[in-house]
């Protein structure tokens, strides 16, 4: 029921001054007009208002006062620095703002910067209960602060090599297991991953990527060289007749050990011994 007699008295108010400030442009009611709206929301309109204002009254240092004020809770700091800088020019000892400057520093975190502007406002209005407040509760001891900084001291310092057992750092070592696996180094891979689940038994994703590499791993030891065999018949056709005997054996064994019975007439034997043979010469 008060916020809403009250938002009903400031729109009431804001009626008065803009008819004041119609007929007269170059009144100070732009101030009060500036803040009522300011109060109740409207920003945007406080702004215009306080910006037509200042412009009609250069040297009125409350207006660029309530234009920082305007201005500070729109986040736009730099521009409500400002505007508390052009008021100060005007008039040194301005409570309003060397409190809002104050204010602004505190936002940004500069505290010392506040202390010593609030400090130079009590030298000017030693009397005034806001600008006393705000130094004492700066004055105030801060409890949190001494637990951030306890908390920060028992952090361990961080490693900067890329892997360390002391460290235990898993991001940095899976990217080095990574790069093990880009080389084609799959048991140094999985070497780094089995000393990650070391330091973290719980890690779920090393203890998967373990078990896809040594699936890698298996499959790779399983399958048969192609290589190999292109090498093997080259060899042969290079040795000449004394090689030739030997990659018979070999091809009978290997005709003997397929499950589809294949011709082992003496004619069929040598027509697959020439096939092997041209193979060997066409990959050299």
């Amino acid at each position: 029921m008060t916020s809403a007699s009250s938002g009903g008295s400031l729109i009431g108010k804001i009626g008065s001054y803009l008819q004041i400030f119609t007929k007269d442009p170059s009144s100070t009611v732009f101030v009060p007009l500036a803040e009522a709206y300011r109060q109740i929301g409207l920003l945007d309109d406080a702004l215009e208002a306080a910006r037509i204002g200042t412009k009609m009254l250069p040297h009125f240092s409350p207006g660029f006062s309530t234009m920082g004020r305007i201005l500070g809770q729109m986040g736009r700091l730099d521009e409500a620095m400002g505007a508390y800088a052009k008021a100060l020019s005007i008039d040194r000892q301005s409570q309003a703002a060397l409190v809002g400057l104050a204010r602004l520093h505190l936002i940004r975190g500069e505290r010392d910067q506040a202390r010593k502007i609030l400090k130079q406002a009590k030298g000017f209005h030693p009397l005034d209960e806001k600008i006393a407040d705000m130094l004492i509760a700066l004055d105030l001891p801060r409890p949190w602060s001494e637990i951030k900084q306890a908390t920060l001291k028992q952090e361990p310092p961080l490693q900067k090599q890329t892997f360390s057992a002391e460290s235990g750092e898993p991001i940095l070592t899976a990217t080095l297991a990574e790069v093990y696996l880009k080389q084609g180094l799959l048991d140094k891979a999985i070497k780094v991953y089995a000393d990650i689940l070391r330091l973290n038994p719980d890690n779920a994703a090393a203890r998967a990527r373990i078990t896809q590499l040594e699936e890698r791993l298996a499959v790779k030891d399983e399958t048969p060289s192609t290589t190999q065999a292109v090498v093997s018949q080259t060899t042969v056709v290079e040795q000449g007749d004394d090689a030739f005997a030997e990659s018979s054996e070999t091809i009978a064994d290997t005709a003997a050990s397929e499950s589809v019975p294949r011709d082992q007439s003496p004619m069929s034997v040598l027509q697959r011994w020439l096939t092997v043979i041209k193979q060997g010469r066409a990959n050299v």
